[in-house]
């Protein structure tokens, strides 16, 4: 009876260890970013006024989520923003998300620069990394033109 009760326990003891790990593992993948590859230049407008107003009055018009990373350093997390992918595009919808450096060259010029993450929905319902260059350049000049400071 006692080698069944250790089997038993160290059986348990097992499945609890391996249970434990799959709960606590990390499955998620990890986030790509990527240069954007484009930029936004401001001129006669103050930067402080881009930073503080402006921008975040502009995201918040479009129903886009912001969040300061640094405000001090001027860093600025976008997104994500979700939506759907072109018509001949092999993904549904793309999800994108940005992090953004605001860049105050003087008093009234900024510069709006950073890093993309882009991911395609696809048709197996999984969300897959998009890094070829020439697709990230183009969502995020839509991403900036949109916002048309």
């Amino acid at each position: 009876m006692t080698k069944v009760l250790h089997a038993f326990w160290v059986s348990a003891l097992i499945s609890c260890l391996t249970g434990c790990a799959d709960l606590f593992s990390h499955k998620e993948k990890s986030i790509i970013r990527l240069p954007m590859g484009v930029g936004y230049d401001i001129s006669d407008v103050p930067c402080e006024g881009i930073k503080n107003k402006s921008l975040p009055e502009r995201l918040k018009e479009l129903d886009i989520e912001l969040k300061w990373t640094d405000e001090e350093e001027r860093l600025l997390t976008v997104g994500p923003i979700t939506g759907d992918a072109v018509t001949s595009s092999v993904f549904t919808k793309i999800r994108q998300t940005y992090y953004l450096t605001i860049i105050c060259w003087d008093e009234v010029t900024t510069s709006i620069k950073g890093e993309a993450t882009l991911e395609g929905l696809n048709p197996n319902k999984e969300w897959i990394a998009i890094t070829d260059a020439p697709t990230i350049e183009k969502y995020a000049m839509k991403f900036l033109k949109s916002l048309d400071l």
